[in-house]
C-alpha cells in the first residue's frame, strides 16, 4: 500500500512539474500574442484648443476638439494568418471640433509583430492615407507583453517615423499599476505648403512657401503585463513657419487626453488581460512547481522509508528460529 501511494504521489508530482512547464513555455507563447482582428476605440478630448480653419482662413482659440481612433484588423492581407506572427491593423483617426467641423482625418495601415508589438517593415499593406511608401518602424499603438522599465522607439504618424518614448516611472491609473512613458518630439518640419503670405508674417495678397512644423509631448500609461495603453495625453502644436524662419499662424495647439470613459474601459480590458497572462505565465506555473516539488518529495520519502535493509530483514526472520531452539 505504501509503495502504491508513493508511486502515485511521485507520478502526480512529475505531472504537475510538466504541466507548469507547458503553461509557462508553450501555452503562454501560443496565447500571448496580439489579436489579428482587434476592435478598439479610444476617444480623446481637449478644451480651449487653438484650431485654424483653412477654408475660412481664420482661427479659434476656444475650441473643444475630440479625437476618435478606431483600430481594426485587415484579415485579407497575405501576412495576416491565424497561426502567423504578423497582424495588419487599419487605424482611423478623426479630429473634429465641438461644432462638428472636421479638423483632420487620417487612415493608416500598419503591420505589427504579434509578440513584440513592433512594426514590421517588410509588409505588403502599409500606408498613411494614400502614401504607400511609408515604412513603419518602432512600436505601433501597443507596447510589448511584459513591458520593461526602459526606453522604446514609438511610432508617430505625423512624423512618419519613430522617436524614443522614455520610461518616466511607475504610476497608478484607477488603481491599476502602470508604467509611464514620455515621448518628447521637438519642432520638426513635416511638410512644405503654399500659403497666403499674411499667414506667415508676409504681405497680404502674396503666396509663399512655408514649412509646416509639428511638435508634441506624448505621455502614455502602460499596463506592463499586457502592454495595453490605458491612458494617453498629448501636448501638441502645429504651426506654419515662413521663409524668414519665424513662426506664423498656429494650425493646432493644446492638450488632448483620453476621456474618463475611455480610461475606464482600457483599465478594465487591461486588468482582464493581465490576470489571464499572469495565470499562465507566472501564477499557474509557480503553484504547479511548488505542488510538484512537494508531491515528488513526499513520494520519494514514502518510497525510501518503506524499504528495510536486507540484513535487518534476515535478522528479523532468524529471531523466531533462535527462540524455538532455546
Amino acid at each position: 500500500m505504501r509503495r502504491a501511494a508513493s508511486t502515485l504521489l511521485l507520478a502526480l508530482g512529475i505531472f504537475a512539474l510538466v504541466l507548469g512547464g507547458l503553461l509557462r513555455f508553450y501555452v503562454y507563447n501560443t496565447l500571448g500574442v496580439a489579436p489579428l482582428d482587434p476592435d478598439s476605440k479610444t476617444v480623446s478630448r481637449g478644451t480651449q484648443m487653438t484650431v485654424f480653419y483653412p477654408g475660412k482662413l481664420k482661427s479659434r482659440t476656444d475650441a473643444t476638439v475630440t479625437a476618435t481612433r478606431i483600430v481594426r484588423g485587415s484579415l485579407t492581407a497575405p501576412e495576416a494568418k491565424v497561426d502567423g506572427d504578423v497582424a495588419v491593423w487599419r487605424v482611423g483617426l478623426v479630429l473634429e471640433d465641438d461644432e462638428g467641423t472636421l479638423v483632420s482625418a487620417t487612415e493608416e495601415r500598419v503591420c505589427v509583430d504579434r509578440r513584440t508589438a513592433a512594426s514590421v517593415e517588410n509588409c505588403s499593406e502599409q500606408s498613411i492615407n494614400d502614401d504607400t511608401s511609408v515604412k513603419h518602424i518602432g512600436l505601433a499603438y501597443k507596447f510589448p507583453f511584459n513591458t520593461e522599465k526602459k526606453d522604446y522607439q514609438l511610432w508617430d504618424y505625423n512624423l512618419k517615423a519613430s522617436s524614443p518614448a522614455k520610461f518616466d516611472g511607475e504610476d497608478l491609473v484607477n488603481g491599476l499599476p502602470v508604467y509611464r512613458f514620455v515621448q518628447a518630439i521637438a519642432a520638426t518640419k513635416i511638410a512644405d505648403v503654399d500659403v497666403p503670405g499674411d499667414l506667415v508674417n508676409g504681405q497680404s495678397g502674396t503666396t509663399v512657401r512655408a514649412g509646416r512644423f509639428y511638435q508634441n509631448v506624448r505621455t502614455v500609461w502602460v499596463e506592463p503585463y499586457s502592454g495595453t495603453i490605458v491612458k494617453g495625453q498629448e501636448e501638441v502644436k502645429q504651426v506654419l513657419r515662413g521663409p524668414d524662419g519665424r513662426d506664423g499662424t498656429v494650425l493646432l495647439s493644446g492638450t488632448i487626453a483620453f476621456t474618463q470613459d475611455t480610461v475606464q474601459k482600457q483599465v478594465a480590458d487591461a486588468k482582464e488581460a493581465r490576470d489571464k497572462l499572469r495565470l499562465i505565465h507566472t501564477t499557474g506555473p509557480l503553484v504547479l512547481l511548488i505542488v510538484g516539488v512537494i508531491l515528488s518529495a513526499i513520494g520519494v520519502l514514502l518510497m525510501s522509508t518503506g524499504r528495510r535493509p536486507t540484513g535487518d530483514v534476515q535478522r528479523h526472520r532468524r529471531q523466531p528460529v533462535a527462540a524455538a531452539q532455546g
